[in-house]
């Protein structure tokens, strides 16, 4: 176990991850079906979750395009686009690596690339998202941060600012123990920046969402996925968007495809450029860990 885990951490080390960490299957075990590494792959034994973060600079001048100076443009290639082929290039050579050993092992595109098309067949009843594997509890489950109030992982190497992407394997890999170091979400010290940031209320402010994992719970804010993803897509300004729509107040999907076929120019072009996000405000004004 410890020499094929000390074999493969370089691997990644060395295709470009800043950080790499194990969790086994069992962590999982607490949460929904479709977020378990066996819904995906039933012999799987353990989950490789690596990170790659993006330079602080792009955080500190994304702002909206009513502030002087701001440039949203960064983030969504250098903190978005271009870092999910990045990720994706590592987490290849993970898992032929691992099958190079003999253990069957599945790569899973980055966030977002997925559920993007899967989001409107996955919400329950209450409007929350059940989605595919969920890469931000893998990366708790591997013991890479903790969760922060705005539903993002924290590490105490980058806080918010990195992006994650696993490999569910049949390989027996070390696990890495559950952080349990200084708090990476202090609200008392920030006033709930990543509420106040939301360019369209998507987080609230007193009601959260728990899990348990490895027997702790865990908190972070009650979130309005249809109104995160109307961000998200770039359909209201703030986002980094050119477009703005009022959202309806029961957004379907046919909202989304009429906003999307009537952007603005300037975000088409985008969108021909690069795969890009928009957004990502709790991200980008989260200051942990440099309170």
């Amino acid at each position: 176990m410890d020499g094929l885990s000390d074999e493969i951490r370089p691997v990644a080390v060395a295709a470009g991850a800043d950080l790499v960490g194990f969790a086994p299957v069992a962590h999982f075990d607490t949460g929904p079906a479709k977020t378990h590494p066996c819904y995906y792959m039933p012999t799987a034994r353990s989950v490789v979750v690596i990170a790659i973060a993006y330079p602080r600079a792009i955080s500190e001048v994304w702002g909206t395009y009513e502030q002087e100076g701001c440039l949203p443009t960064p983030y969504m290639l250098f903190g978005f686009a271009e870092l999910n082929w990045e990720l994706s290039r590592v987490a290849l050579k993970v898992a032929k690596a691992l099958e190079a050993h003999g253990f069957l092992s599945l790569p899973i595109p980055p966030s977002y690339t997925l559920s993007r098309y899967r989001y409107w067949e996955e919400l329950d009843k209450t409007g929350r998202y059940l989605g595919d594997f969920s890469l931000k509890h893998a990366a708790v489950a591997a013991g890479l941060g903790t969760f922060g109030w705005n539903n993002i992982v924290l590490t105490p190497q980058f806080g918010a600012r990195q992006r994650l992407i696993a490999v569910i394997t049949e390989a027996q890999l070390k696990p890495g123990e559950l952080y349990d170091g200084e708090p990476l979400c202090q609200p008392e010290r920030c006033g709930l920046r990543c509420v106040e940031t939301c360019p369209i209320g998507a987080l609230s402010r007193d009601e959260a969402q728990e899990f348990e994992m490895g027997g702790r719970v865990y908190q972070y804010a009650d979130l309005n996925h249809n109104l995160c993803r109307w961000c998200l897509d770039g359909f209201t300004i703030g986002s980094g968007s050119r477009t703005h729509f009022e959202p309806p107040d029961q957004i379907t999907q046919d909202d989304l495809v009429y906003a999307d076929a009537h952007r603005h120019i300037a975000d088409q072009g985008l969108y021909a450029m690069a795969f890009v996000d928009f957004c990502g405000k709790c991200m980008h004004q989260c200051p942990s860990p440099h309170f």
